[in-house]
């Protein structure tokens, strides 16, 4: 007859080592960078998107303005420069509205161009700031993210 004994060995319970600690927090730390750096741009690109809208809904008041004195097509003419701002227009910038006869009575093109400061200084469109941070046009012919251009014809 055989008499099995049973031994027991003692087994410590299985622990990180700190090499493994370490792996872990620093690809948490790169996984918790990738995701605040995402957050942050989105919130910029927001502020943008939102100064873009603005920008956007003024210059097509400007037009809807323009179509609504079709009548007296004659008075349809160019504002070199005009001024935004943030209490009346809810961004700080300028608007210009270029009208050109394409055919003298019959036809007029109509261009509105803004441009806007936005957070840090960072200037949307074809505008250039001075020391003193007020913005001016860099050329008669300005480009802008936001510009809207349409032909008005005489009744």
């Amino acid at each position: 007859m055989k008499i099995f004994i049973r031994t027991q060995r003692f087994t410590a319970p299985r622990a990180f080592t700190l090499v493994e600690l370490m792996i872990t927090i620093v690809v948490s730390a790169l996984v918790l960078n990738g995701v605040i750096m995402s957050l942050v741009n989105s919130m910029v690109l927001n502020e943008y998107n939102q100064g873009f809208s603005i920008a956007m809904n003024f210059a097509r008041a400007q037009i809807e303005g323009i179509l609504s004195r079709r009548s007296d097509f004659s008075n349809i003419v160019s504002i070199p420069s005009g001024t935004l701002t943030v209490t009346a227009n809810g961004i700080n910038g300028l608007y210009r509205v270029d009208v050109i006869d394409v055919i003298p009575n019959q036809l007029k093109d109509v261009k509105v161009a803004v441009c806007w400061k936005a957070r840090g200084g960072r200037i949307i469109g074809d505008c250039t700031s001075d020391n003193s941070g007020t913005l001016k046009w860099k050329s008669p012919n300005p480009s802008s993210p936001c510009m809207l251009e349409t032909a008005i014809a005489a009744r």
